[in-house]
């Protein structure tokens, strides 16, 4: 809880001097340490990011009003509300292809996927994460979509199994009985 706290009061400093990638920077970090079970900001944090998100919508800081709401996505994410985590992160993924900035666009999708998963829309979460990697095969940025290649051989080997599982309760009609 520490470091949630540190990071997130360096996120207010950050934002106090204007300086919104270094405040997203930060409050990415505290969130990414934030543990919901022991925490009891979920207000505080998640009326910072409004308060920062109107600051840039004011400024017309687009690029930036882009990452503040995909950081609200996974910010819900994290506080387990996925139907809002969803929408914040089509809300960036659409800013940021209207913007063209294609490495925003990858990590968005990203995101995207990982919120998808937890539907249990397989198809559409490797449809994601293909998207993805081929725009980090464009901007070669092969690790990346090495990484996204791994994330899909493993939901196919996953659905795969899934299938199988179900066939199988179905032959031995498990579930009637």
């Amino acid at each position: 809880m520490v470091a949630t706290t540190e990071n997130f009061q360096k996120s207010k400093e950050f934002f106090e001097s204007g300086d919104i990638i270094n405040t997203l920077i930060s409050f990415n970090e505290a969130i990414e340490h934030y543990d919901s079970a022991k925490g009891n900001r979920k207000k505080e944090l998640i009326q910072f990011l409004n308060d920062l998100l109107q600051y840039c919508q004011d400024n017309n800081l687009q690029n930036e009003e882009a990452m503040v709401i995909r950081t609200l996505g996974r910010t819900h994410t994290k506080f387990r509300d996925y139907v809002k985590g969803l929408k914040y992160s089509y809300q960036a993924l659409k800013i940021q292809k209207k913007l063209g900035k294609k490495l925003d666009v990858a990590e968005s999708l990203v995101f995207l996927a990982e919120d998808l998963e937890v539907s249990g829309n397989y198809e559409e979460v490797i449809k994601t994460f293909n998207e993805a990697a081929e725009i980090f095969h464009e901007l070669g940025e092969l690790e990346k979509e090495d990484a996204m290649k791994i994330e899909i051989e493993r939901l196919k080997d996953f659905s795969k199994q899934m299938v199988e599982d179900e066939y199988f309760l179905n032959k031995y009609q498990v579930d009637k009985y």
